[in-house]
């Protein structure tokens, strides 16, 4: 699945407005594709989670990638809240 920002690279028409998933768009009526799309909170999470992966598979983590981690963690907990 891809991101927002992914989907408007490659072409496609971003479709926000509904209820539920965003989706994504192109092409022209009757030959159009269109893909369901990750929301921002979706995107954010696995952007956290490539860091914490990260993290744990380089060993000793270094002070400011763990304050990099803790930081995406925390923006990710502030989108969650608002």
């Amino acid at each position: 699945m891809k991101t927002q920002a992914e989907a408007v690279r490659e072409g496609y028409d971003v479709d926000l407005s509904g209820p539920g998933r965003p989706m994504g768009a192109r092409g022209k009526y009757p030959q159009y594709e269109v893909i369901p799309l990750m929301t921002e909170m979706e995107a954010e999470l696995l952007n956290t989670l490539r860091l914490i992966r990260q993290l744990l598979t380089e060993g000793t983590p270094s002070r400011d990638a763990q304050d990099d981690v803790v930081l995406a963690i925390d923006n990710l907990l502030s989108v969650a809240h608002s």
